[in-house]
């Protein structure tokens, strides 16, 4: 595998700040799932304070099952930034339209962007997990404008 392959979809192809808040808590949260047992416990925390046990724990569940999807079924390793890094990239910016896109009931651009990182029946199930994230999410930012993400500045810099 040349270098090229080995790092594609992980070229920056924006800044966390140019995106709405539901594509950057996207990108964040998929970062501390990738990160660390103590990232991903911050990610569930944040579901809990958000919606209480029963919904926080669904959600969360939501989003650490597409995670594990995506992190084991993919085309290829999906690549990602460091947790406080300011830019994203090209794989961050799929997964966060995948969910943004579910959120809004668009499906089927969901599924077009999906099928571009895994095969066959995953897209469809990637994105019903995006739609109940997605609508997670929505809730969530609803309730608090500001960002509840518990343990970062998403507005970082690159390590």
């Amino acid at each position: 595998m040349t270098i090229h392959q080995e790092f594609r979809g992980g070229a920056p192809v924006g800044q966390m700040d140019e995106l709405p808040l539901l594509e950057m808590s996207v990108i964040v949260y998929f970062r501390m799932m990738a990160s660390s047992k103590e990232t991903r416990e911050a990610l569930k925390k944040d579901f809990l304070l958000a919606f209480g046990e029963d919904h926080g724990l669904y959600y969360s569940n939501q989003f650490e099952e597409f995670y594990l999807k995506l992190a084991t079924q993919s085309r290829r390793k999906i690549m990602h930034h460091e947790l406080n890094c300011k830019c994203f990239g090209g794989d961050e910016s799929a997964v966060a339209n995948i969910i943004s896109f579910a959120a809004i009931g668009n499906v089927k651009d969901a599924e077009l962007l999906a099928y571009n990182l895994v095969s066959g029946d995953l897209a469809k199930e990637i994105v019903n997990y995006a739609e109940h994230i997605g609508l997670g999410l929505r809730l969530m930012l609803d309730r608090f404008p500001i960002p509840i993400i518990s343990t970062h500045n998403p507005r970082g810099m690159c390590h």
